[in-house]
């Protein structure tokens, strides 16, 4: 699940799909005189790296996209003319659309917003105090980037503080342990021969070719962001395979998508009568598997392809399984 964190005029948690979010409560009024020029986002940068560092936590690096989407909101709420603002999944929508549209994927992100004059100690000190939930956010080892926006509201200076993680950072950490795909194969053939040891069938092995066909399928669905058996020029698994050079009798494809682990995807697959039915199938002998992990239409993806197939008689080039 997405945490997307929505502080307005208090910082509030919507999960990604919450039905509903409270309305906050309406802020205080700037307590600083209007005289003082704003300060540069640069410097409040480095005052929170300044607080992330005696916290024990990374440093933020400032991104583009952040700061131009922080300062869209900071004059959007300057021309609005006042603070108290209702959080809604439509706010959301839109702060989503608008990261992706600058380039920025996000996994997570917060916003705050603080209206105040002074140096750059005074707008740290006074975004503290005025609700200090915000800043516990700003200290989670979990955000990486920041972007922050300046404008004038009353005549004070406003800032709007826009953390974030991106989401590629956190596939990265979370497929891991499918980086070695060797590993990933050896996996996927173990447990699929134990499910088909406890219905009673032979076990499979693997093959080099139908490896090779599973992974270009898998590539290509990254690659053309398509999900299907049939690829855009329509070639189907058997067609795939022959162009390793193999010459199936008879051959079968399954593929998933989303799973971040060899366990969950064959739990997908024996779940489902028409994947099972290719898993358990008795006349397959050999089996090839692919997997591609990547941006995928707008979120990050895990691809899986399984190749069954019984080889045409005559000689056969098979990989042992180890």
């Amino acid at each position: 699940m997405k945490l997307v964190l929505i502080p307005l005029a208090a910082l509030l948690l919507a999960p990604a799909g919450a039905a509903q979010l409270p309305r906050p409560a309406a802020p205080t009024a700037p307590m600083a005189p209007a005289a003082t020029a704003a300060v540069a986002p640069e410097g409040l940068v480095r005052a929170i790296n300044a607080l992330r560092e005696e916290a024990g936590v990374p440093a933020l690096s400032t991104m583009a996209a952040l700061q131009k989407v922080a300062q869209a909101r900071a004059d959007e709420m300057a021309k609005q003319k006042t603070l108290e603002q209702r959080a809604s999944m439509a706010l959301f929508a839109r702060m989503e659309r608008q990261l992706e549209q600058a380039g920025y994927r996000p996994h997570g992100w917060t916003e705050s917003f603080t209206v105040t004059a002074g140096e750059v100690d005074k707008v740290i000190a006074y975004w503290r105090q005025r609700d200090p939930e915000p800043y516990r956010e700003a200290m989670r080892p979990a955000f990486q980037h920041v972007g922050i926006g300046v404008a004038r509201f009353q005549g004070v200076p406003l800032y709007t503080f826009l953390l974030a993680w991106p989401e590629a950072e956190f596939y990265r950490q979370q497929v891991t342990p499918l980086a070695d795909l060797a590993q990933v194969r050896n996996e996927m053939l173990a447990r699929v021969n134990r499910a088909r040891s406890g219905v009673g069938l032979p076990p499979l092995v693997a093959e080099e070719r139908l490896d090779q066909a599973a992974q270009a399928h898998a590539a290509d669905m990254l690659a053309r962001t398509f999900y299907a058996h049939r690829n855009p020029e329509g070639e189907m698994p058997r067609a795939r395979a022959e162009k390793t050079g193999y010459r199936a009798k008879l051959i079968a494809e399954n593929i998933a998508a989303g799973s971040l682990s060899v366990e969950n995807a064959l739990a997908g697959w024996l779940l489902s009568s028409g994947h099972r039915r290719n898993l358990l199938d008795p006349t397959v002998t050999q089996l090839g598997v692919g997997l591609a992990v990547g941006p995928f239409e707008s979120r990050y993806r895990v691809l899986w392809v399984q190749v069954f197939a019984q080889p045409e008689p005559g000689p056969v080039a098979v990989a042992p399984a180890s």
